[in-house]
């Protein structure tokens, strides 16, 4: 059963999800790889499609069937969802605010083969799983029922990952998360107050210096934010202002992809490999107008932890400058 629960206190809504729960032992804290597995056991490997639940999408050879080889980006259901299309009834019988977690949690599987990463993909194979993310993002969205969607991508142990294949996942959501919520109401105010865009004044404004940027081509620029909260912290932006990641131009795609291969390809050459995640905030999907927001991805790696200080204040404490950072990873 899956539940969103919400702090009376804050406002903030959880995801209460026991079917992705861990048993006892994985909980153990010593730092433990991702289960080593063969291609002929893993799940996302083809040959296994029986392992997953039914694709709702695949990129595949023209002459292939649905749910069988021959597929080279394939789409299913997570078979262990935060957020369920069916979610169960709910015992109303306490006070506290909460709420069926409807919505959609899909896995999106990168390539056929079960050990290739987003930094070794071939640039156009990468255009088109951003082609197969814009696409499931306006399907999900389409649904009324959805307020926000949302990518992501988890590599690596510390960074949350279950499974050594490559893979993605897009989560529809019924409601607007409290990070992006933020990032809105500070686009609206800059926007209200300054009468522009806050993300196009911080692409100027870089751009300018370029004491932060790592890499820049013509539709997008990676740069360590000014006030980055983790080591070595990396936003994509779009130098063309749209609110939804839903809008990217064809033409932009090429560049998004490349953009992504290099700041991955990166981290493996500067700091081994590690662990990371990446996201891609948008606009809702809600019907309102969000035409000051400016849609862009975030990522980071994991090879710093959060102590009590960063859980209790949610300020967080960045050993690393971004200057530093962008001097190291170029």
């Amino acid at each position: 059963m899956q539940e969103l629960r919400q702090d009376p206190v804050t406002g903030r809504w959880v995801v209460i999800a026991p079917i992705r729960g861990k048993r006892p032992k994985e909980y153990e804290q010593t730092p433990k790889p991702l289960p080593s597995i063969t291609a002929e056991e893993c799940p996302f490997c083809p040959g296994n499609e029986h392992l997953t639940p039914p694709e709702v999408y695949a990129v595949r050879d023209v002459d292939s069937e649905p749910d069988k080889p021959g597929w080279q980006i394939r789409v299913v259901p997570n078979k262990f969802p935060a957020f369920s299309q069916n979610p169960s009834p709910l015992n109303d019988s306490h006070s506290f605010i909460k709420r069926a977690a409807f919505g959609y949690h899909e896995v999106v599987i990168h390539s056929p083969r079960h050990d290739e990463e987003i930094s070794a993909m071939p640039v156009e194979r990468l255009v088109k799983l951003i082609e197969v993310y814009k696409l499931r993002c306006v399907q999900i969205g389409s649904d009324p029922n959805i307020k926000y969607v949302h990518i992501i991508v988890n590599h690596g142990v510390e960074s949350g990952a279950s499974l050594e294949h490559a893979h993605s996942q897009i989560f529809g959501l019924p409601l607007v998360p409290e990070g992006l919520q933020d990032e809105l109401g500070g686009s609206l105010w800059f926007s209200q107050s300054k009468e522009r865009c806050v993300f196009c004044w911080m692409l100027e404004e870089e751009m300018k210096t370029g004491q932060r940027v790592l890499f820049e081509n013509t539709h997008f620029l990676a740069v360590a934010p000014f006030a980055s909260r983790f080591p070595f912290e990396i936003w994509l932006l779009p130098k063309r202002h749209s609110p939804s990641f839903e809008t990217v131009k064809q033409g932009e795609i090429g560049d998004l992809a490349h953009t992504i291969s290099k700041v991955i390809s990166a981290y493996n050459c500067k700091l081994g490999n590690p662990s990371y995640n990446f996201f891609i905030h948008t606009a809702p999907c809600d019907g309102s107008d969000y035409h000051y927001f400016h849609w862009h991805a975030e990522v980071f790696p994991r090879i710093s932890s959060l102590g009590a200080f960063e859980l209790g204040t949610q300020i967080m404490i960045n050993p690393t400058a971004p200057e530093r950072a962008v001097e190291l990873l170029s």
